[in-house]
């Protein structure tokens, strides 16, 4: 995957998503970020997952796994979650709807 690194993390902070690591490899993309809202909340914001794999579906030339690592600003862990390269393609290919594909993320995600 070809993916600028410096663009994603430039349109991810408008967002008010902060990352402070990120493992890109040819077929997955591994992102730590901070989360303004996580640290309010305690828990994982569902916009910013979104918020997240627009900006990396916008970016790559293709789909990808993308593992999302959450913490608060303090650097404390809120929880994590995925999304499957197989639900990408299957929601390009129309065989997904967001809907379905929103709840297949939603239902990965783990609190700390």
């Amino acid at each position: 995957m070809d993916i600028d690194a410096d663009q994603l993390e430039a349109r991810l902070m408008s967002h008010g998503v902060y990352v402070t690591s990120l493992d890109v490899e040819v077929d997955s993309l591994a992102i730590t970020y901070e989360s303004v809202t996580a640290g309010q909340t305690g828990a994982v914001p569902h916009r910013e997952v979104g918020r997240v794999i627009n900006v990396v579906r916008d970016l790559a030339e293709s789909p990808v796994a993308i593992r999302g690592t959450v913490t608060d600003l303090d650097d404390d862990l809120v929880g994590d979650w995925h999304a499957e390269a197989d639900w990408l393609r299957a929601l390009e290919a129309g065989d997904l709807s967001e809907v379905e594909f929103s709840q297949r993320v939603l239902e990965t995600i783990d609190h700390a």
